[in-house]
């Protein structure tokens, strides 16, 4: 299935990404580390200052990132620090972290379904991070392979097709790849290999502990085979695995483009939570109500196990702050009704072809259809569904807010990431930072990039919030 290219390094510094003619490489200097400068709050007080970037609410500590560049094009600085699209924790350690970049830098086109890679050849990889004294040291990457040992891409998989057309700055069509991969959610075991969630497939990936592929599970073979049909761009968003390491948990960002859907699935307050036992290949599949997606713009990003059955959901709009939509909330599948291929709920059929678990014919996505999430609960509990249940856990937009009315602190638009060491009451935060990209400033190729700026002035970058709960001042 893989065609051979020439292999990867693992565990190693960055090496100097290689790009086309038209841009100016620049080496990728990790002997500084990747250093997270924490910022904690001097008042004694909330009220004594205005609120600024050195002060913090008790209990908050932001880390920023310090890392070379990746490229520089036309201007445009191409960050090299996007290991935010997860963040997992090393296993027996109490002090290092494991963060997950994405395909590689790529930007919408200027027409729909079009998406623009600046640096066709970047690998996607992990980081090895060491927190000690407020920084965050580098240790090394895990360069993310294909069985033959040669390097996953960004490009469109032929076995996957997104509808999505990827070009370089050229404005030049990229052929599929048999090796392209977006990869978003993360788990790392204790005996050092990794599983890893795709957007594309999407596929669930496990790769040993040098980043090599080892088997895969896809729609149809291992995974519910309805989940092919979900939204371009809108796959496995979050991975996570039960405390007893026995059960992946992966949510999909979110609904599924179901037969006979009346309206767009990114805008139906409903997408589905899938459970692989790795001693029993057993698979369930459980329904999430999102909060308004047609209105919020809200979905699944991230997902971290708290118990078998209890975990923290990140969902999130993307806007930069201020007034950005992000909800941390905790959630139980414990009474949750199984939609998935081996469902027993009465009067029903199961249809891969159809969206899944038919109830009178049609799939669950298009009985709660695009409408608020009050009505998609009453819908599904009319049809006997009941969806995993859901408080909130930490409103992270309105901390943000709270923090700086400007948005200049941690003011991401893409929180992709979240760890808790202690069943929720410290948290650890990650954004995706795009590698500093926002769009295109131009139509008409050769294109010009187009960075993303923050409330601050500032360059998006990968930034962690730690945020210990029990310590935030009451709103």
């Amino acid at each position: 299935m893989f065609a051979a290219r020439p292999p990867t390094g693992h565990l190693a510094p960055l090496d100097t990404v290689l790009v086309k003619a038209n841009l100016r490489v620049l080496p990728v200097a990790v002997a500084a580390a990747l250093t997270l400068v924490a910022c904690s709050s001097g008042a004694d007080t909330a009220d004594e200052v205005e609120p600024s970037a050195s002060a913090l609410p008790p209990g908050v500590a932001v880390y920023t990132t310090d890392i070379a560049p990746l490229a520089e094009i036309g201007g445009v600085t191409i960050q090299a620090s996007a290991y935010g699209s997860a963040l997992a924790a090393v296993p027996g350690t109490t002090d290092e972290f494991y963060g997950l970049t994405d395909r590689g830098p790529n930007v919408d086109g200027v027409v729909d379904g079009q998406k623009v890679e600046p640096t066709p050849d970047f690998v996607p990889q992990i980081g090895r991070f060491r927190l000690s004294g407020g920084t965050a040291e580098l240790l090394g990457t895990i360069d993310l392979t294909g069985p033959d040992g040669a390097g996953f891409d960004g490009q469109v998989h032929p076995g996957a097709t997104t509808g999505e057309t990827i070009v370089d700055l050229n404005g030049t069509v990229l052929p599929q790849s048999d090796h392209g991969f977006d990869p978003e959610g993360l788990v790392a075991l204790p005996d050092g290999t990794f599983w890893i969630s795709d957007e594309y497939g999407p596929f669930l990936v496990h790769f040993d502990a040098q980043g090599k592929e080892i088997e895969r599970l896809s729609p149809g073979h291992g995974l519910p085979a309805e989940l092919a049909l979900r939204t371009p761009n809108q796959g496995m968003e979050g991975l996570t695995i039960t405390p007893d390491g026995t059960t992946l948990v992966g949510m999909m960002q979110s609904g599924l483009r179901a037969p006979g859907l009346d309206g767009s699935a990114k805008s139906v307050p409903l997408t589905r939570i899938v459970t692989v036992d790795l001693n029993t290949e057993a698979v369930e599949e459980f329904g999430y109500v999102l909060d308004n997606p047609k209105d919020t713009k809200k979905a699944v990003s991230a997902i971290t196990a708290l118990s078998a059955t209890e975990f923290l959901v990140v969902e999130r709009d993307g806007k930069l702050a201020p007034g950005a939509n992000k909800v941390i909330y905790r959630i139980d599948t414990a009474d949750a009704t199984d939609i998935g291929p081996d469902a027993t709920v009465p009067n029903t059929e199961y249809r891969a072809d159809g969206g899944g678990l038919l109830i009178g014919g049609r799939a669950v996505e298009t009985i709660v259809g695009v409408t608020d999430s009050d009505t998609a609960q009453r819908k599904l509990t009319e049809v006997g569904v009941t969806p995993v249940t859901k408080t909130v856990a930490l409103d992270l937009g309105k901390l943000v807010d709270r923090m700086n009315p400007k948005g200049e602190i941690y003011g991401h638009d893409k929180v992709e990431g979240i760890v808790t060491p202690d069943g929720g009451r410290t948290l650890y935060i990650v954004n995706d930072s795009d590698f500093g990209l926002v769009g295109l400033a131009n139509d008409t190729p050769p294109y010009t990039l187009e960075p993303k700026i923050l409330a601050d002035g500032t360059q998006d970058t990968t930034e962690i919030l730690v945020v210990d709960t029990t310590k935030l001042p009451a709103e």
